[in-house]
């Protein structure tokens, strides 16, 4: 299922890209991919179009639109330098501008029925925590989200469920970082951590070298569609 790409403009100024694919008969709740630090490349595209096939009205905007080096990045020697570096430079804070205004926009999709869902991979995983927390997203779903646990204090905040999704060889989000969430996690009473074993960082990235799993990446998605499909009814 193709998408198409669109520009949404920035309450600060400015306007970004977004990969946008949607169901071709139907509304659908809404769905943000917040992506890698590599951006929206062949993996993000590919999840975004196999939600739209499930149903849902999916966004995958360019975090890293406010960086010198934007938009998707290949997944060699100076892709990776290149990655790191402008996730180093990142701002949080005007990202998190940048998620409400994608929101806003999904919202006013005519294909959305007016539920949005967050869902992160490793760089993206705490704009799942921080837009339910901040803006009462409707559902946050994480795969190997780096950092999370720099965020449990907006915990309380958050009136949604949440899934998240780790492996236990993750060197990015390692075993100590993972056991802090899930502890964390038990004040909700709908927010699940997943532990894959013998997944490492990326196991859901099909592209070489990234660290793809299908036995831990199978479950995980088929795990986040039951908590997606909810925001359907």
């Amino acid at each position: 299922m193709a998408g198409t790409h669109i520009t949404i403009a920035a309450a600060d100024g400015g306007r970004f890209d977004s990969y946008v694919a949607s169901p071709e008969s139907r509304k659908g709740a809404g769905v943000i991919i917040v992506s890698t630090i590599s951006g929206v490349d062949s993996d993000m595209i590919y999840y975004a179009d196999a939600l739209a096939a499930e149903g849902f009205v999916t966004s995958a905007p360019d975090m890293f639109w406010r960086d010198a080096d934007p938009g998707p990045l290949v997944w060699n020697e100076d892709g990776r330098k290149r990655a790191f570096a402008r996730n180093d430079r990142y701002d949080l804070e005007l990202g998190m501008k940048d998620l409400a205004d994608v929101i806003a926009d999904l919202k006013k999709d005519p294909r959305c029925n007016g539920k949005v869902a967050v869902m992160g991979f490793c760089f993206g995983g705490p704009f799942a925590v921080l837009a339910a927390a901040r803006y009462g997203t409707d559902a946050g779903i994480s795969f190997h989200g780096s950092h999370v646990e720099k965020h449990l204090d907006e915990l309380d905040k958050v009136r949604c469920p949440l899934s998240f999704h780790y492996g236990d060889r993750d060197q990015v989000a390692p075993m100590a970082a993972i056991e802090r969430i899930q502890a964390a996690f038990t004040r909700l009473p709908d927010a699940k951590v997943y532990v894959y074993p013998g997944a490492g960082h990326g196991f859901m990235t099909m592209t070489p070298g990234r660290g793809y799993m299908e036995s831990a990446a199978h479950p995980a998605w088929a795990r986040s569609l039951e908590v997606l499909k909810k925001l359907q009814i």
